[in-house]
Order: C-alpha cells, then structure tokens, then sequence
C-alpha cells in the first residue's frame, strides 16, 4: 500500500472515530441527578453536592477543550479537502486535532475519575451496572431491530 493510501486510510479511520466520539459525549448526562440513580445507589445529599461540585468545577475546561478540538476538526476538514494540501500540512492539522481530542479525553476522565472517589465501593459496582444498562437502553432507542415479519 503506497504512504498516499495509507494516509488517506488513517484519515477516514480517524473520522469515523470522530463520529463514534462525538456520539458517546452526546449521550452523557448528569446522573446523579436522575432518580432512578440516586435511589438506586441510594445517594446521599451530600454525595449529590459533591459530585455536582467536581462536574460545575470541571465543566469550563471541558467547555473550552471542546471547542478547541471542534475548532481543528473542522480545519482538518478543510485541509483535506483542498486540493492544493500536501500531506505534511494534512498531518501537522491532523496532530493538533489529536493533541486537542488527547486533552479532552484526559479532562473527561479525570471528573469520572474524581466522581467515582465520591461514592462508596458498593456504589461504584451499582453504578457500572446501571450506566452499562442506560447504555443499552439508549443504544436500543436508537437503533430499534425490524420488527419480525408475523406472516404478513
């Protein structure tokens, strides 16, 4: 494979990555707030308060790493698709989106990181099994299977 396609190849996998990024970021929520969560994992008001704490104290990083990563994505765009581009502009753009997307990733989880601290053990392992089935749920939502054909 010639470095023109193999380029062109990590540039499509790095959009669908993008795609896939984007989507799980859309799809967060500030769980600890839903009622389903809070008595399940049977929170207290203090954990709530921390925990939205840690989220408002975090949330202007995040904010602007957002940006910043949704300001050299769309440059990346750009530059691939000027004809004019060499690929040594394509990856000087293309490790910049990167570098952003690395910092976001970090910030990200880094607060799950210092959420997870804020509740017990015995939450934490409630809290995976319910985050894996709002996942799911979600998930289902959105990509509803056909329904089977009752002989019609």
């Amino acid at each position: 494979m010639s470095m023109h396609a193999k380029l062109f190849t990590c540039l499509g996998l790095s959009l669908v990555l993008l795609v896939v990024t984007e989507r799980a970021s859309a799809q967060g929520f500030k769980w600890w707030q839903n009622e389903r969560f809070q008595q399940e994992l049977v929170l207290t008001q203090e954990q709530i308060g921390r925990l939205e704490e840690i989220f408002q104290s975090m949330q202007p990083a995040l904010k602007s790493q957002k940006e910043t990563l949704d300001k050299h994505e769309s440059r990346l765009s750009k530059v691939i698709n000027d004809p004019r581009a060499d690929e040594a502009k394509v990856l000087e753009v293309l490790e910049r989106v990167e570098s952003a997307r690395s910092e976001l990733s970090k910030s990200r989880t880094l607060l799950a990181f210092r959420m997870r601290r804020i509740l017990t053990a015995d939450q934490n392992v409630k809290f995976k099994a319910l985050h894996e089935e709002w996942v799911r749920e979600r998930r289902n939502k959105s990509n509803p299977s056909p329904e089977p054909n009752r002989g019609r």
